[in-house]
C-alpha cells in the first residue's frame, strides 16, 4: 500500500511538473523515460560515539549496495559512487516509477537487515545494532549526568532491578558500571519494552511529560496554532506529522534519536496513518531538509525540534521563513551543547529545554520571557513560543488564568510550575535557586 501511494505521488509530480524529489531520491523525467537519483544511507557519526575507534565504528556502518542486484533488464546505471546511485528506466511513467521503486525498497531493506542507531540517556551516547535479527545496545559513552529528575522518576517506574543499578552506579560516580548497566537498560527496558519495535503504533497520544515538545507539539496542534511538526521518531528519522495523535504517538518515550535506519514495516505504516517520513529509504534525521518538506507541502505554521550541537542549524531554519511561512523552534537535549550552539539557540529558538546544560542556564535563561518547569527549566524566548506553550498549560490546568500573566525577563519573568495536582504561577524573584532535585552536574 505505501508504494501505491508514493507511486502515485511521484507519477502525479512527473506527469504535472516533470519532476519529483524527497529526502532521498529525486526521479525526473527524460529521454524515453524517467531518470532516479538515490542518495545512499550516510555512515554513524563519528563525533559522538567517543571511545570508539573509526575502524571500530566502521562495522556498523550500512551495508554496501550492489545496485546490479537489484535492476532489472529495463533499467540502465548510470552512475554509482560513495555518495550516491543514478539509474534511468525506459517506458512510460507509470512503469518507469514501478521499476525505480522496487530499487528503492530493496535497498530499504538491506540497510534494514543491519539496522542501527544511537540514542540518548543521562548525557551518553548508546550505540545500537541489529545482527541476525536481533537489536541490541552494544556500546554507551561515559554518562556525564549523575542524577536527572525526569529519568529518574520514569526508571523508577518502568526499570525495576536493571534501573535500580544504573541509578546506584551514576550516583556513585561507578564509570564503568554505569556504562555496562546503561547497556544493561537500553536492552531490557527500552527495547524489550518495545521503543524500536516495527509493529508499534504510532496513534498513541499518551502524555508523558508535562511540558515535553511533543506534548506541546500536539496540543498546539489541536488548538489550530500549528498544521504541522516536524519531529523525529525510532526507525522512521525525520518526519512530518499533520495530527495530534501521530505527533505524540510517533515520539512517545524517547529520550533523543541522532541515527536511525527505517524499518519497512514501519514507514508504511507511517504512510497509512498519515506520517510523512523525509527519508523513507534511509531513515536520515535532518530537521532543515524536514522543514523545507513541510513548505513544499503547502503547510504555514510549522513546528520542529532540533536536539543537541544540531541546534547549530536553528539559523538556517529561521531563514526558510519567508512570506506567510511561521516556523516555531524548539531546542532539546541541550546537555553538553557548545558556547556556539547556546548563542544560536538564544537567537533562533522559541521554546528551550535545559537538560542539563551549563550554558542554557547562562545564555539562553536570562533571554527568557517566561519559564514552565523548576527542576528541569523550559524557557519561552518569544511570544510565538508562549502561543503554543498555552494550550499545553490549559489542558493540564484549565483553571489558571494566562490572560493575567505578563511576559517579563530578569525577576519579573514568570514560572508556571507543578503544585497539588494543578499549576501555580510565581515571578522568578520569588524562586529559591537552590534547587535540590535538578539535574547534576550541569555541564
Amino acid at each position: 500500500m505505501v508504494i501505491m501511494n508514493l507511486r502515485e505521488e511521484i507519477a502525479k509530480d512527473l506527469i504535472s511538473e516533470g519532476k519529483y524529489s524527497n529526502g532521498d531520491v529525486t526521479f525526473e523525467v527524460d529521454e524515453n523515460g524517467v531518470r532516479m537519483i538515490f542518495y545512499k544511507k550516510e555512515n554513524l557519526p563519528t563525533n559522538l560515539l567517543t571511545g570508539l575507534s573509526e575502524d571500530e565504528l566502521s562495522r556498523f556502518n550500512p551495508s554496501e549496495i550492489n545496485v546490479n542486484g537489484f535492476i532489472s533488464d529495463d533499467i540502465e546505471i548510470v552512475n554509482d559512487d560513495k555518495r550516491l546511485f543514478s539509474l534511468k528506466s525506459k517506458g512510460n511513467i507509470e512503469k518507469c516509477v514501478d521499476d525505480l521503486l522496487k530499487c528503492c525498497y530493496k535497498v530499504q531493506t538491506v540497510y534494514d537487515k543491519e539496522a542501527s542507531h544511537i540514542t540518548r540517556m543521562f548525557g551518553s551516547y548508546i550505540l545500537i545494532s541489529k545482527k541476525d535479527d536481533e537489536l541490541k545496545a552494544i556500546y554507551s559513552t561515559p554518562p556525564p549526568i549523575k542524577y536527572c529528575p525526569l529519568m529518574f522518576n520514569l526508571l523508577k517506574e518502568i526499570g525495576g532491578n536493571v534501573a535500580e543499578k544504573l541509578l546506584m552506579s551514576l550516583k556513585d560516580g561507578r564509570q564503568e558500571d554505569s556504562q555496562k548497566n546503561m547497556i544493561d537498560l537500553i536492552n531490557n527496558v527500552v527495547i524489550k519494552g518495545g521503543g524500536f519495535d516495527d509493529n508499534r503504533p504510532l496513534n498513541s497520544c499518551e502524555r508523558n511529560v508535562a511540558f515535553g515538545a511533543s506534548e506541546i507539539m500536539s496540543d498546539a496542534m489541536e488548538r489550530g496554532k500549528i498544521d504541522a511538526a516536524v519531529i523525529v521518531s525510532n526507525n522512521l528519522g525525520t518526519v512530518i506529522t499533520t495530527s495530534p495523535v501521530t505527533t505524540q504517538g510517533v515520539v512517545k518515550r524517547m529520550s533523543g534519536l541522532f541515527y536511525t535506519t527505517p524499518s519497512p514495516e514501519l514507514v508504511e505504516e507511517a504512510f497509512k496513518e498519515g506520517v510523512i517520513p523525509v527519508f523513507p529509504f534511509t531513515g536520515k534525521i535532518d530537521q532543515v531538509e524536514g522543514v523545507k518538506q513541510a513548505i513544499k507541502m503547502g503547510y504555514k505554521n510549522i513546528s520542529v525540534s532540533v536536539a543537541a550541537n544540531d541546534n547549530k542549524y536553528l539559523k538556517q531554519i529561521s531563514e526558510l521563513e519567508q512570506g506567510d511561512v511561521k516556523i516555531h523552534k524548539f531546542g532539546l537535549c541541550a546537555t553538553g551543547i557548545n558556547n556556539e550552539t547556546a548563542e544560536i539557540m538564544g537567537e533562533n529558538a522559541d521554546i528551550v529545554w535545559s537538560c542539563a546544560s551549563k550554558l542554557v542556564r547562562e545564555i539562553i535563561a536570562p533571554k527568557a520571557m517566561a519559564q514552565v518547569g523548576i527542576k528541569i527549566p523550559v524557557y519561552i524566548l518569544t511570544k510565538n513560543g508562549w502561543k503554543l506553550v498555552k494550550p499545553r498549560i490549559n489542558q493540564i490546568d484549565e483553571c489558571l488564568n494566562l490572560d493575567k500573566i505578563n511576559l517579563n525577563t530578569g525577576d519579573d519573568m514568570p514560572i508556571i510550575y507543578n503544585k497539588n495536582d494543578g499549576l501555580e504561577m510565581m515571578k522568578f524573584e520569588e524562586l529559591d535557586k537552590s534547587c535540590i532535585d535538578c539535574p547534576r552536574p550541569c555541564i
